[in-house]
């Protein structure tokens, strides 16, 4: 593994602990208090945190995961890396665009003609033997 590589990993996981600071700080202090956890079909502990206090750690942990996240690009910028997509074809123009729709329509149009065309010939040939199975009938019965 190369020198690079090698940064890039310790300061993913650098970042990762340096974002678990702050819960680790607020529980190991006694800020928060987690309920203790009852067995099934017992009733639920009472929390002893104050709701105030779970909203103000939410907020504040909001605002560490952006910095945390800004630091983690600016670490990566500094290292060199960048993060590109992935290759893709480019995207067509709209006219490009617009005429392959109308190619489209019009195909969907001929496609719908033909099938009106079979349909009508269809008809006209059952219409056809019902009226032969008719004469045959009166001719013959």
């Amino acid at each position: 593994m190369d020198r690079r590589r090698l940064a890039l990993v310790g300061v993913t996981l650098g970042l990762l602990v340096l974002v678990l600071v702050p819960a680790v700080i607020a529980f190991s202090a006694g800020w928060l208090h987690l309920p203790h956890i009852e067995p099934p079909l017992h009733p639920a502990a009472p929390d002893r945190t104050p709701p105030e206090a779970w909203a103000a750690f939410a907020v504040f942990y909001l605002f560490w995961i952006v910095g945390a996240s800004l630091l983690l690009v600016w670490c990566y910028d500094r290292l060199g890396y960048h993060w590109q997509p992935h290759e893709r074809k480019p995207r067509l123009s709209r006219k490009e665009r617009r005429k392959r729709a109308a190619v489209m329509g019009a195909l969907t149009v001929e496609d719908q003609a033909v099938r009106d065309a079979a349909l009508r010939r269809r008809r006209e040939r059952v219409r056809r033997e019902q009226a032969a199975a008719e004469a045959a009938r009166k001719s013959g019965g």
